[in-house]
């Protein structure tokens, strides 16, 4: 079993050089191109909304990835003690229409490539897990 952690302060290079990092380890690993492309999208999306929604502006904020590669499949897991957020149960997007602004797709479409996504409030700290089957 290959396990990436990371634990970061949450801004936005600190994103960037973590996404960099988790693209690396995926690389090095035997996956799929459609399960290391699904892994990295949901980092990236998971990441990059902790980023922008879990702390005040300008505070300070944590996060912590872990990413396991399992003989049956992939499991992601992110930490972080922002603001209570369960994205398992926000609402999908409405259908796309051509006057209506981008954004609001990435959690819609974390689910939909991911084999199981669960969240649990743990104190202070939001804990998502994403898996996904095979490798």
């Amino acid at each position: 079993m290959a396990i990436f952690r990371k634990h970061l302060t949450v801004h936005r290079e600190a994103v960037f050089t973590a996404l960099e990092e988790v693209q690396a380890f995926l690389a090095g690993c035997s996956l799929t191109s459609r399960t290391r492309n699904a892994v990295d999208v949901a980092a990236e999306e998971l990441l990059s909304n902790v980023s922008k929604y879990s702390y005040s502006a300008g505070a300070p904020g944590d996060a912590t990835l872990v990413i396991e590669v399992r003989p049956d499949g992939v499991r992601l897991e992110l930490t972080d003690s922002g603001l209570p957020f369960d994205p398992t149960v926000f609402p999908p997007p409405p259908p796309p229409a051509l006057d209506m602004a981008s954004g609001g797709r990435g959690l819609h479409l974390v689910r939909s490539l991911a084999g199981s996504m669960r969240y649990r409030r743990d104190g202070s700290r939001n804990v998502t897990v994403v898996e996904f089957p095979g490798s």
